[in-house]
């Protein structure tokens, strides 16, 4: 771009787009793209008080005349980054891509957006010691530590933000993508700007005004159960791991009644170390290994090797698994979100004691959640945000059916109320699938075409889940 050209942008007020490279700055593939940053208030009633300073990324489209309106990808968690997340995923939109612009936004609170970070309560070792009370103190003092008002970091003000990115760069409309937490913004848009939507991809989709939280455990339950349940009607599987149920109630009977401390060597820098996991901890192994069929393909090994007392494999899995998730949210901008609009809608009840047939997360998760939301700063939010979105415009809703978190009965029952929709599972697949198989394809043609009905969906059978790890050197040849 031209010194004067630039220039003019300034004075007319829009933004302007330099040359950079987006990724996660940690780790992970780092991709070019053009950035430009938009400041907006944090709270809209104080328009001259703290503002937020917007990073925004755009992909340019592979063709000289690119058509209308951008693809916006609208991040999960919710506290993942959409600067940070996408280059894992470029592959899913290449498609997409070559007729149209992508553009990235950092939610408020996530990335380059005012960062709401809480390492004391991403440390990689805190699910070793779930302890309500110790949660709710670090809370309180990441609260105490962070420059920001926490009440204004929810969806309702991601969409705010949104609309103003959308009027800012001069576009008629937007094509939104939304995965997992991301669609829950992206119906948000859709219900309060339905003028400016030409079209929405919901990935692992969210249903407005279902808290999230209090199905986590049903739906971690069932997910494992397709795991047993697809072990055992696999001939190599079934053979391989007669016992798979049983070893797994014995590893939550013998975690549940006393951790295992357990030497190991540290899976990134091959130090040795100690390290001491109780069941809590291993459970979120076991929720966070059930969102990808790749990782699902691990389990009955892992189950069976510390049934036989080799732990050192379990323990290496999870103390991967725990630094990766380190940098994977931004947690206070999370609890901003959940705090303001899923606990208060927590069920009032008490829950029985956990027993052995019980959903094996049992009330981790909403007590976690708890404890952190009783010294977050939240705000009340209108009443129709917890409703249904009903729209006409087309919508495409994507599902994996082994999905251990937003299961395809959510996308059937949001699906029910946009009348110009369809809703395609994955079969085998997990928590997000616009990068398998066909997907990308699909996408690409729903966009173009914007007819969901028309959509040949049949190449999705060519899906399948991951084989499973039938010893350390992996599946069946």
């Amino acid at each position: 771009m031209s010194t004067a050209l630039a220039a003019l942008w300034l004075i007319a007020g829009a933004p302007v787009f330099d040359t950079c490279q987006i990724g996660d700055p940690a780790a992970g593939p780092r991709i070019a793209a053009e950035c430009t940053t938009l400041t907006v208030p944090e709270n809209p009633a104080a328009p001259e008080g703290r503002q937020v300073s917007l990073k925004i990324a755009r992909l340019k489209a592979m063709t000289g005349e690119p058509e209308p309106n951008p693809l916006v990808l609208i991040a999960g968690g919710p506290g993942q980054s959409a600067l940070e997340s996408f280059p894992q995923t470029l592959h899913a939109f290449n498609e997409i891509r070559r007729r149209r612009d992508i553009l990235l936004i950092d939610q408020r609170g996530t990335g380059s957006s005012n960062p709401l970070e809480c390492p004391e309560l991403m440390a990689p070792d805190a699910p070793a010691n779930p302890d309500p009370a110790a949660v709710r103190r670090a809370a309180a003092e990441c609260v105490a530590a962070l420059d920001a008002d926490l009440r204004w970091y929810t969806t309702l003000d991601a969409v705010r933000d949104l609309e103003t990115v959308r009027k800012a760069l001069g576009e008629q409309a937007f094509a939104l993508y939304g995965i997992s937490y991301g669609t829950r913004v992206a119906l948000e848009y859709l219900r309060r700007h339905p003028g400016h939507v030409e079209a929405v991809i919901l990935d692992g989709v969210t249903v407005p005004g279902e808290a999230l939280g209090p199905q986590i455990a049903a739906d971690a339950q069932r997910a494992l159960e397709l795991m047993f349940t697809r072990c055992e009607t696999a001939e190599t599987c079934g053979a391989r791991f007669p016992l798979l149920r049983e070893n797994f109630a014995a590893l939550r009977a013998r975690l549940e009644r006393a951790p295992v401390t357990v030497n190991v060597r540290d899976p990134f820098t091959g130090a040795p170390l100690e390290t001491t996991f109780s069941w809590p901890r291993a459970a979120m192994l076991l929720r966070m290994y059930s969102y990808a069929p790749e990782t699902v393909a691990l389990l009955p090994l892992l189950l069976e090797l510390a049934a036989e007392g080799d732990w050192q494999s379990f323990a290496g899995s999870l103390l991967a698994l725990e630094r990766q998730s380190e940098r994977l949210l931004y947690i206070g901008m999370h609890n901003s979100v959940v705090c303001s609009e899923d606990a208060p809608r927590f069920p009032a009840t008490t829950p029985a004691p956990q027993a052995a047939d019980t959903p094996y997360l049992g009330t981790l998760t909403t007590e976690l959640i708890g404890a952190m939301c009783a010294a977050w700063p939240t705000r009340t939010l209108p009443e129709d945000f917890f409703t249904p979105v009903t729209s006409d415009k087309p919508v495409l809703l994507l599902s994996g059916e082994a999905d251990p978190v937003t299961p395809p009965a959510n996308a059937a029952r949001v699906a029910g109320h946009l009348s110009n929709s369809r809703h395609l599972v994955a079969p085998g697949q997990g928590h997000g699938v616009a990068w398998r198989g066909c997907v990308p394809e699909l996408m690409a043609e729903f966009l173009e075409e914007r007819n969901p009905a028309k959509l040949d969906a049949e190449c999705l059978q060519e899906l399948e889940a991951a084989p499973f790890f039938i010893d350390r050197n992996g599946p069946t040849p």
